[in-house]
């Protein structure tokens, strides 16, 4: 969910789907041929309201040249001068953005399995959907079906689907605990290291810890991701925050929400997510423990990825932020619906910790974090 800027261009109301993807002359399937509303070589986006993703106030009257795909030139109207070959697209009234690089995406939802939490792959809509959105990059932080999730990626650089660019995360990295039938297990750090190796040589780009995996475990993909120059996350709970990054994680996901460092007497490698939790809401906003913690972390270049969009439905927001609930199916806005609505005005320290989590990810920002 959360979310860095690359300039690709996004334009509300037009996709210019043939201006961003890389190798602008490669071939598309009629399936795609039919989202591809420009193709010339030589494209001029004029009079247009420009937001660059630098947090300077938005440029007014802008007008964009893109050459073969690239973008060339940004400038006032009154500077740019337009190709007399340039396809003209009066941009008035539009706004141009960057397109969105997300950091934690996946292909698949929750789809209950009898009594058992279970989860869904869904190839076809989530790429669709993401681009949809304006994000040209996803990292998928977390597959259920890596193999499906790679194909996808090959198939959209092919040109025979839609969809962003995709950075290909491994299967969760998770020792026996949770009963999720579509959950990647391992057992121990030798098999954490071969299927390191394994989807490494597969094309997965990162690797992500998950909430039982243990300091050893870590320790063995690390070692196999960093030999490959691969980038090594995680949503922890049986190693601390502060663990991990002296093992040598590269990103903690969800921001400081799963972290475990402030329970009293933790135990190694032992999960107790409602006991982190509580340690969180008693921990003070502006305690000298988390700031401590942030300043290891940002001295051992550790990133931390925020989904506040996770968590925010439940402090009273709407289910889905900012609308789209209608592109769920009934039966998924049914129940979405249900359950958003059995955690309203039931938890107080829901929003709580929100707001105590935003005021730790600025300080995060603030002290050098990425």
């Amino acid at each position: 969910m959360a979310f860095s800027t690359r300039w690709h261009l996004v334009l509300s109301a037009l996709l210019l789907l043939g201006s961003f993807v890389p190798g602008f002359a490669q071939q598309f399937t009629p399936q795609v041929q039919e989202f591809i509303k420009v193709q010339e070589p030589s494209v001029a986006l004029v009079d247009a309201k420009i937001i660059d993703g630098t947090g300077r106030p938005a440029l007014l009257h802008q007008t964009v040249l893109l050459k073969q795909g690239r973008i060339v030139q940004v400038g006032p109207v009154k500077k740019v001068k337009v190709p007399a070959d340039a396809k003209v697209i009066n941009c008035a009234g539009k706004t141009l953005i960057p397109g969105l690089v997300m950091l934690h995406e996946h292909l698949y939802y929750t789809m209950p399995m009898g009594g058992f939490f279970n989860i869904a792959q869904m190839p076809y809509s989530f790429p669709r959907l993401y681009l949809a959105g304006g994000a040209t990059t996803i990292r998928t932080a977390g597959s259920i079906e890596p193999q499906t999730d790679l194909a996808i990626k090959r198939l959209i650089g092919e040109g025979k689907l839609i969809g962003p660019d995709m950075d290909v995360t491994a299967p969760y990295m998770e020792e026996p605990s949770l009963d999720i039938p579509a959950l990647n297990t391992i057992n121990g750090p030798e098999d954490a290291a071969a299927s390191t190796k394994f989807w490494a040589d597969k094309g997965c780009t990162s690797f992500k810890m998950y909430m039982h995996a243990t300091r050893a475990d870590l320790k063995a993909v690390v070692e196999q991701a960093h030999q490959r120059k691969l980038k090594v996350t995680g949503h922890l709970a049986s190693i601390t925050y502060r663990e991990a990054a002296e093992i040598g994680i590269d990103n903690l996901e969800h921001g400081f929400m799963a972290s475990s460092d402030f329970m009293p007497n933790k135990a190694p490698d032992v999960a107790d997510y409602p006991a982190s939790r509580q340690a969180l809401l008693r921990l003070p906003v502006n305690s000298p423990e988390m700031k401590s913690l942030i300043s290891f972390l940002v001295s051992k270049r550790v990133a931390l990825t925020s989904t506040l969009p996770v968590f925010e439905p439940y402090t009273g927001r709407e289910v889905v932020l900012g609308g789209g609930m209608e592109a769920l199916i009934p039966q998924l806005q049914e129940r979405e619906q249900a359950t958003w609505q059995q955690n309203q005005n039931k938890d107080t320290a829901s929003l709580r910790l929100f707001k105590k989590e935003m005021v730790w990810e600025k300080q995060f920002y603030d002290a050098g974090g990425f």
